[in-house]
């Protein structure tokens, strides 16, 4: 892959929110030539960047060994490639960078739950590098065709994912703020594929939840605005994860309770309960 443009490691890193902690590794991975599986992956963001493919890659199947440091590697070679493309739909900058910034944000997260350097979330970032999913405010939007059916939404309609990045909590003011961004953004920047839906898959939008918090918390204020369609999925470690950001089950009375969320989230365990994964949608007009 040709890039068309080029910054410098360090701007590189800045535009991607890179803690100072993860610095001195980024740079090492952008050292020298890229191996030949960099360059597998590259090709494969190459050949995304724009894609309606909202599929998640399945490389490491592909014979030639592909890793998460040899994603990390090209998703860092590869991010002035987005930039400039960012730039040609004259999407702002002040977007652009926020919206980059969860690269660095999911390594500090890595950081965190596995004690390294590392990114075990790059298959999720596949849509940040593929350009479709765009921070406004407090919120994060995935421009996608959904798969299963939503009451309201045609077959073959565009409608963006809400998703929530860690930190800022869930304000109703600043989730409204960002709500109403959506729909003049993707209008003025894809008005090939016009939106009037959100959807939301959370496990935030369990009922359970809503049902156990005060109406008038955040997250329960947040859930409510979605009308709930489809089935739920049990994810049992989702709220664990979210909440303590560990996936281990195996000792959740280690745990601390002292929130009202910390504690309903694992009561509901103790109590023999399974978390689930709620569907929702709202209108954007």
């Amino acid at each position: 892959m040709t890039p068309r443009t080029t910054l410098s490691p360090e701007i590189t890193l800045e535009y991607l929110g890179i803690d100072p902690q993860d610095h001195a590794d980024c740079l090492a991975l952008l050292e020298g030539s890229p191996s030949p599986a960099v360059v597998k992956v590259l090709g494969h963001l190459s050949s995304r960047l724009g894609s309606a493919d909202t599929s998640l890659p399945q490389l490491e199947t592909t014979g030639l060994p592909v890793g998460e440091l040899h994603w990390i590697s090209a998703m860092l070679r590869f991010a002035p490639e987005v930039i400039a493309w960012h730039a040609e739909r004259y999407i702002p900058e002040a977007v652009t960078r926020a919206t980059l910034a969860d690269v660095g944000r999911n390594m500090a997260i890595n950081r965190r739950v596995h004690l390294r350097f590392g990114m075990d979330t790059y298959k999720w970032l596949n849509h940040l590098f593929a350009g479709r999913i765009y921070q406004l405010g407090r919120l994060q939007y995935l421009i996608h065709q959904p798969t299963a059916a939503i009451p309201g939404v045609a077959s073959g309609e565009w409608i963006v994912g809400v998703h929530i990045p860690e930190g800022g909590g869930l304000a109703p003011a600043a989730v409204s703020e960002s709500l109403a961004l959506a729909a003049p953004f993707f209008a003025e920047h894809f008005p090939e594929h016009p939106v009037a839906t959100a959807n939301c898959e959370s496990w935030l939008l369990d009922p359970y939840l809503a049902e156990h918090l005060e109406p008038s918390s955040n997250i329960a204020t947040f859930a409510a605005r979605f009308t709930p369609y489809g089935e739920p999925r049990t994810e049992p470690s989702d709220a664990i994860y979210f909440t303590f950001r560990t996936r281990n089950m195996d000792h959740l009375e280690a745990l601390p309770r002292t929130t009202a969320l910390q504690r309903v989230v694992l009561e509901r365990i103790d109590a023999g309960g399974a978390w689930q994964l709620g569907h929702g949608y709202l209108s954007l007009r």
